[in-house]
Parts: C-alpha cells; structure tokens; sequence
C-alpha cells in the first residue's frame, strides 16, 4: 500500500485536529501570507518525507525540540530531513552543553504538539516564548521550506521570510556538517 498524500491544496481544513493548527491557520489567515499544504499519512519516517517532497517538489525539514538536563532551557531545531542529528555538534555549535530531546510531555506543553509534528508555528505559543529559534545554514538560505501544520498528517510549504515574519523572527543559523543521506 502507498503513501498517501492530497492534491496541494491553499487555506487552512475544514476542521482542525488540534488548537495549536487552529492557532496557526489562524496567525497565517491574519497576516495573509502566501502557502500551500497537503494532507497526507503520518510523516514520521525518512520515507515518508521523500513521498511529501515529491507532493510539493520542495525538500521537508525535520523540527526537533531540545532540552537541557534540567529542562528549562529550550531550542527549536529546524534541519535538513535526510541529515542525521548528532546532539555534541549542535552543542558545539551554540557553545552549550549537551541536549536531548524534548520528551513527549514537554513537546505538548511548549508547541503544543505531539512527536512527529513539532513545527516552527509552535513559537507562535505564549509557552514556547523562551525557547531559542535555530536552524541549518542550508535550510534558512533556501526560499522556501515545508514543515508541518501542527500535526504529523499535515504540512505547509512556506516561504521561509513569510515564516521568520510571521513568528516574529530571524534564527540562529549553524552548520549542520552531516551528508545528506
């Protein structure tokens, strides 16, 4: 059985599964920029990735929340999907000691979304205020980007200057010295 993944369609759903997709369809309607999305099966996997560029003939990134050891200090990391993620470089390269990964509890907390479906709209949340914005050199230069809509089944191209203006900045930019897989 294949991948499933909708025409490219413009506007939000006709319903939303979450508030925090409501929030941002929302934030998009009000500040009337240009996007398009699909709708597709959970986009979780590398595989599931390539069956969504294909959709949109756009390269998808993957969005990690990240933490601390005590849990209060946050970074959204946006990457290149088929770069692998080694947790000592991006703490090299922000010059902070080392991170994991936000757990479940924390992503729905902060983005208020669930594994799977962490999303730079989540800054758009009064709880994610304090969480550092940083991506991919690569990822920031390209035009546009496509990231989900708040849900793994859900993802928005975008242009990445519409995204940096709706969430109301700029990140902070790293290398991501990994091949592409």
């Amino acid at each position: 059985m294949g991948f499933y993944t909708s025409e490219i369609m413009k506007g939000a759903p006709a319903e939303f599964k979450t508030e925090t997709q409501k929030m941002i369809y929302r934030a998009l309607e009000k500040a009337g920029l240009d996007y398009t999305r699909i709708e597709s099966d959970p986009g979780i996997s590398m595989d599931d990735c390539l069956n969504i560029d294909k959709a949109f003939g756009i390269d998808t990134v993957k969005t990690i929340l990240l933490t601390n050891r005590q849990k209060n200090k946050f970074w959204l990391y946006v990457t290149h999907a088929r770069k692998a993620f080694i947790t000592k470089e991006f703490g090299a390269s922000l010059q902070i000691p080392r991170v994991s990964f936000a757990d479940e509890e924390l992503m729905k907390n902060i983005l208020g979304t669930a594994h799977g479906a962490a999303t730079p709209f989540g800054l758009l949340r009064e709880e994610a205020k304090e969480v550092t914005f940083v991506m991919d050199r690569d990822v920031a230069s390209r035009e546009s980007i496509v990231i989900t809509d708040g849900d793994p089944c859900g993802f928005i191209a975008i242009k990445n200057e519409d995204l940096f203006s709706l969430i109301g900045e700029r990140p902070i930019l790293i290398e991501n010295p990994a091949e592409i897989i």
